[in-house]
């Protein structure tokens, strides 16, 4: 459950909490965390009185906006990978995103933005009610909005997976029926199939598929091109929920410009591990993975990342401070190599339809997929059946 969570998490909301994440400051070379108290800061700004007029929060979220900004800039020149914004910052952000959200004389970009993030915010603290009763609101306005419906009951289809895959197949089966009906109804929706396929997927590896299958089927037998081509497009989704038993492409070149080559793995268990230096979960995963590596790897595992960076020097930086003793194919140079060199590999990613991370695939010694969920303690486990003969004490 808590996988699906973060997938969606990380496709609808990254891009709003970013920046305001609290994540630990910590500088490249291990420097002393930077002293927050020293960063100045118009506290000010934080308060958000009532009864204003809209230009009034307009101009206090784009000031709010601009400050925290340079607060979190400041961290950066003192060489931090991640910037903590202002204490209190999240709150006063979050009213005035409602406030302009609501706000009818407001810049409509301006306000959609406004609107996404806020009620993303509500999402994530897992309040399904609220939602259901803003959607409610925006249904019983005199001008509808299409996009903050959609957008709304984007929100309420994954909030009701979740939920309900916490109480049991019945209810989760329920929750799947009303997902297809909006998915029928409603184009922002249906073209997030793959998005939803894959949260199902991931409480349930049958219901997935099935469900998976039945969209694909629907969108291949409608009379509207539009939903045809999400048809075409939910295909590599279908490649990655099949691949369990059977051998994965994985093509490509490392990050120092070399061609993978993926039958030199053969006759290890392999771990195949698709990350970013900038995705937090994945960088949480590395410890576990690299005292795996340690106890397992004279018995025949190894493990191979493939980076969806784009960004080299934080790749190479991030690879030495943590010593990774495994190689690791990138994504953008595969993409290059493709381009400039006229090569013609396959983009596991795009073939496989990966566009969340972390995704960590175990493979057999025959080449064979054994699990595409081999995360934390999971991972820990596969290996133990993998390797019966490797002791703790080893």
């Amino acid at each position: 459950m808590r996988a699906a969570k973060f997938m969606f998490g990380l496709l609808v909301a990254v891009v709003f909490f970013v920046a305001a994440s609290a994540v630990p400051v910590a500088s490249a070379q291990d420097a002393e965390p930077v002293d927050l108290e020293k960063i100045p800061f118009d506290r000010s700004l934080l308060d958000i009185p009532e009864g204003e007029s809209s230009a009034f929060y307009v101009e206090r979220y784009k000031a709010l906006e601009e400050a925290k900004s340079e607060y979190c800039a400041v961290q950066y020149r003192a060489g931090a990978i991640a910037a903590t914004p202002p204490k209190g910052y999240r709150e006063a952000c979050f009213k005035l995103e409602r406030i302009i959200a609501s706000a009818a004389d407001v810049d409509p970009d301006l306000s959609t933005r406004c609107f996404r993030s806020y009620t993303t915010r509500v999402f994530r603290n897992g309040n399904i009610d609220e939602i259901k009763e803003i959607l409610k609101t925006e249904r019983s306005k005199d001008v509808v909005v299409p996009f903050r419906v959609s957008w709304l009951r984007y929100l309420i289809c994954s909030m009701t997976l979740e939920q309900s895959g916490e109480k049991g197949l019945e209810e989760f089966k329920g929750a799947i029926k009303e997902l297809e009906t909006a998915v029928a109804e409603d184009d922002f929706i249906a073209r997030r199939a793959g998005e939803f396929a894959l949260e199902v997927y991931y409480h349930d590896e049958n219901e997935g598929k099935a469900f998976l299958e039945r969209t694909i089927q629907a969108f291949q037998a409608s009379d509207d091109d539009v939903r045809k081509k999400f048809a075409k497009e939910l295909e590599p989704r279908m490649r990655f929920f099949n691949l369990v038993g059977n051998e994965m492409i994985f093509e490509g070149v490392y990050d120092d410009g070399s061609e993978i080559d993926w039958k030199s793995y053969r006759g290890k268990v392999v771990l195949v591990d698709f990350w970013a230096t900038w995705c937090g979960p994945c960088v949480d995963e590395i410890p576990n993975v690299l005292a795996l590596y340690e106890k397992y790897h004279d018995a025949g595992f190894d493990v191979v990342g493939y980076s969806l960076d784009d960004d080299f020097d934080d790749l190479e930086k991030f690879e030495k401070k943590c010593k990774l003793p495994w190689r690791t194919g990138s994504r953008e140079l595969s993409e290059q190599a493709n381009e400039k060199d006229g090569k013609d590999y396959a983009i596991p990613t795009e073939y496989y339809g990966i566009d969340a991370i972390p995704i960590m695939i175990l493979v057999d010694k025959d080449g064979k997929v054994i699990d595409t969920k081999a995360r934390g303690e999971h991972l820990k486990e596969l290996l133990e059946k993998a390797f019966p003969d490797v002791s703790d004490a080893e």
